[in-house]
């Protein structure tokens, strides 16, 4: 019912706006000094137009965020992905935190991790606890209203395997 509306003031809207061109362009361009009065106004009429459709798509995205959230899908988002060092895991509050490049420059990123995450470390499924400080995950989330989420998370390299390979004395 609401995008039915919207639909309609948006048609009402185009209607209004072409009916002002055609006005305009009916209109005889006057010569002289009234011409310069008329093309100073026109181009604070066109930012006027241009500042209200920004405004409209602007209501409109709002509103098709709030309707998804309304009937329980995920609001569209674009995948991130990251490579990182794991600087700190909260498994009671479900976060994760890792530090990564990102663009040439260095990002501390913390991620909610829903249960639905996929969390894996080869073919071997795993949980957040299983992820300790030091590891060297990939992860793949999105930014859904204000916070980033976690949608899967691979154990590249474990801090234990790489302390203990380090460790000397190990391999005698």
């Amino acid at each position: 019912m609401r995008n039915g509306k919207l639909i309609l003031v948006m048609l009402a809207m185009g209607g209004l706006t072409f009916g002002a061109g055609l006005a305009l362009a009916a209109a005889p361009s006057p010569k002289g000094p009234e011409a310069a009065k008329t093309s100073a106004v026109a181009p604070s009429a066109a930012a006027g137009v241009e500042k209200e459709a920004t405004e409209t798509k602007a209501i409109q995205k709002r509103e098709a965020t709030q309707a998804a959230r309304e009937r329980g899908e995920r609001e569209t988002a674009i995948d991130r992905i990251v490579r990182g060092d794991v600087t700190a895991v909260v498994p009671g509050a479900k976060t994760l935190v890792v530090q990564a490049m990102l663009g040439g420059e260095s990002a501390t990123i913390g991620v909610e991790v829903p249960p639905a995450t996929r969390i894996s470390a080869g073919n071997a499924a795993k949980t957040l606890a299983d992820i300790k400080v030091g590891d060297t995950v990939w992860m793949r989330y999105d930014r859904l209203s204000n916070k980033l989420v976690a949608d899967q998370i691979r154990i590249e390299k474990s801090a234990a395997t790489t302390a203990t390979a380090e460790t000397p004395g190990m391999n005698s």
